[in-house]
C-alpha cells in the first residue's frame, strides 16, 4: 500500500474540510437570496393589496361596478406592478380582472373559501408569477384581492447567482488546495530538516544536538525534547563504555594474578609450604573474582529491568538483624566495634529479604573498611513518618565533600576512600542505591572527613494488621 507525505494528507484534508464547508455555503448563500428576493416580492404584494383595500374603501360606496372597474383599471396603471391584479364579490361576481389574467383564465377563490391569505406561485405563458390572495371586508361585505408580480427577472438573477457559485467555488476549491499544500510543506520543512539532522547522528557522534528553532511552537518542544533524549543516550553510552573498560580493568588485576601464580607453580620446584601459599592465594582471587561477576551480572540484570526481586511481606529488621550477624565477625578480624539498635514494633514491607539483607551488609561492610583501628560502627533501624529508617554511622576516615556525589556511581573510587587492597571494586554502593530505589526508598549520605560518615535509608512500609504481623 502507497503512503503519502504528511503534507499531501494534511492537504487531502484540507480540501475536502474546504470543499464541504464551500459546498454548504454555496447551498445557504443560494437558499438565502432566494428567501430575500420572496420575501421583497412577498412584501411588495402585501402593500399592493393594502393600497387597493383602502381604494375600495374610499370609492366602492359611491361608484356603479362599471365606473368602479374604470378607476380599478386607472389604479392599476397608475399603481405599483401594473396591471395584474382581479378582485370578486362573495358571490364570485367580479368586479375587476386584468385582462392578462382574464386571457391567462386564472381562477381566483371566493371570500368565503379563502381563510385569511396566500402565496402561490404559477408559471402562465413561459412568465412566472408569483401570486397573493387576500380576504377583505369592505362597508361589511367580503371581497377577495389577488395580486400578481413577474418572477422573470428574479430568476434570472437568481440563476445567474448560481452560475456564478458553480463557476467560482472549485477555481476557490483548486487555489485553497494549491495554497493548503504550499503551506502546509512550507510548516513541515522543519521536520524534514530535523530528520536530516537526525539522520547525521550516531553512536559515534551523539554529542552533536538540533538546532532548536525559537518558534514557541511544537517544533521547539520536539527539537528540545530529542537533544534531551540525545543528551540521555550519550550519557547511557558514556557510562555503558565506562562500565565495560572498568569491568576489564578490575577483572584483569585477579586474572592475571591467577594465571602468574599458577604458572609459578606449575615450572615446579617449590616446596609444600609454597605451594599450599599459592593455592591459597588463587582461591581468594578466585573468591574476589566470582564476587565481581557476580556484581556485574545483578547490575546487567538491572539494567535490562529483570532484577528478579520477590515481592512478599518482609520485616526489615528480620533482614538488618541478619545482616548485622554475618557483619560481626569481619568487625572482629579488624578490631572493630559493631552495635545495633533495632525496633521492636514491627517494620513489614513489601519487598526482598535477600535483597535487604544484601543491601545493610553493604553499608556494614563498608563502614568497616574504611574505619580506623580501634573504631565502632552503629547499625539503628527505627519507624519515622510510616517508613522505616535504617542508618549506619561509622567513625571511620569520612568522605571529602566533592567526593560525595560520585560515591553511588559504578567503580568509583576516591584514593583516600578505596581502594583495591582493601577488595572493593567499587559495586558495592551502586547495588546499595539500586536495591534501594527498586524498594521505592531513598539512600543519604553524611560525612565529616577524618571523623565519621553516616548512611541513611528510607523504605516505605505498609500497614497490616497486629496479629498478622
Amino acid at each position: 500500500m502507497k503512503t503519502h507525505s504528511i503534507g499531501f494528507r494534511l492537504a487531502a484534508w484540507y480540501f475536502a474540510v474546504f470543499a464541504v464547508g464551500l459546498t454548504v455555503f454555496s447551498i445557504a448563500a443560494w437558499f438565502a437570496m432566494r428567501a430575500s428576493v420572496y420575501h421583497a416580492i412577498d412584501d411588495e404584494l402585501r402593500d399592493r393589496v393594502r393600497g387597493v383595500t383602502r381604494f375600495m374603501e374610499n370609492q366602492i360606496s359611491s361608484l356603479s361596478v362599471p365606473e368602479i372597474r374604470d378607476e380599478f383599471r386607472e389604479h392599476s396603471v397608475l399603481g405599483p406592478g401594473g396591471d395584474l391584479f382581479q378582485v370578486c364579490d362573495e358571490e364570485g361576481q367580479w368586479l375587476y380582472r386584468s385582462v392578462p389574467l382574464e386571457n391567462a383564465n386564472v381562477a381566483i377563490a371566493k371570500p368565503a373559501s379563502l381563510r385569511a391569505s396566500r402565496f402561490d406561485s404559477l408559471q402562465i405563458e413561459r412568465h412566472r408569477l408569483r401570486f397573493y390572495s387576500q380576504r377583505i371586508v369592505v362597508n361589511g361585505k367580503p371581497y377577495t384581492v389577488q395580486v400578481a408580480a413577474l418572477m422573470n427577472e428574479a430568476f434570472e438573477a437568481l440563476d445567474r447567482f448560481r452560475l456564478i457559485l458553480l463557476f467560482v467555488t472549485p477555481i476557490l476549491l483548486v487555489l485553497a488546495s494549491a495554497g493548503g499544500y504550499w503551506l502546509s510543506t512550507r510548516a513541515l520543512a522543519p521536520v524534514d530538516d530535523i530528520a536530516h539532522a537526525a539522520q547525521r547522528i550516531s553512536i559515534e557522534n551523539l554529542e552533536e544536538r538540533l538546532t532548536v528553532p525559537a518558534t514557541g511552537d511544537q517544533l521547539q518542544r520536539l527539537s528540545e525534547t530529542l537533544n534531551a533524549m540525545l543528551s540521555r543516550l550519550e550519557l547511557s553510552v558514556r557510562r555503558m563504555k565506562q562500565f565495560t573498560a572498568d569491568a576489564s580493568h578490575e577483572l584483569r588485576a585477579p586474572v592475571s594474578l591467577i594465571r602468574t601464580t599458577a604458572e609459578l607453580a606449575v615450572r615446579g620446584g617449590r616446596t609444600d609450604h609454597e605451594y599450599h601459599e599459592d593455592m591459597v592465594q588463587i582461591l581468594a582471587e578466585a573468591e574476589r573474582t566470582s564476587r565481581l561477576i557476580d556484581s556485574l551480572l545483578l547490575l546487567a540484570r538491572a539494567d535490562a529491568g529483570e532484577d528478579g526481586m520477590q515481592r512478599e511481606l518482609t520485616d526489615v529488621v528480620s533482614s538488618a538483624r541478619e545482616a548485622v550477624e554475618r557483619g560481626r565477625a569481619l568487625a572482629n578480624e579488624r578490631g572493630i566495634e559493631l552495635s545495633s539498635e533495632l525496633s521492636g514494633s514491627p517494620t513489614i514491607m513489601l519487598g526482598d529479604g535477600d535483597a535487604l539483607r544484601r543491601l545493610v551488609f553493604i553499608l556494614i561492610d563498608n563502614a568497616i573498611k574504611y574505619n580506623t583501628p580501634g573504631g565502632s560502627v552503629r547499625v539503628r533501624v527505627c519507624i519515622e513518618d510510616g517508613s522505616a529508617v535504617c542508618s549506619v554511622r561509622d567513625s571511620g576516615i569520612g568522605i571529602a565533600l566533592e567526593d560525595q556525589a560520585h560515591i553511588f556511581d559504578r567503580f568509583w573510587r576516591a584514593d583516600k576512600v578505596r581502594s583495591r587492597g582493601e577488595g572493593g571494586a567499587g559495586l558495592g554502593l551502586s547495588i546499595a542505591r539500586w536495591i534501594v530505589e527498586r524498594h521505592q526508598g531513598t539512600i543519604e549520605v553524611t560525612s565529616h572527613l577524618g571523623r565519621s560518615t553516616t548512611f541513611t535509608v528510607k523504605l516505605p512500609l505498609i500497614q497490616v494488621p497486629t496479629q498478622e504481623a
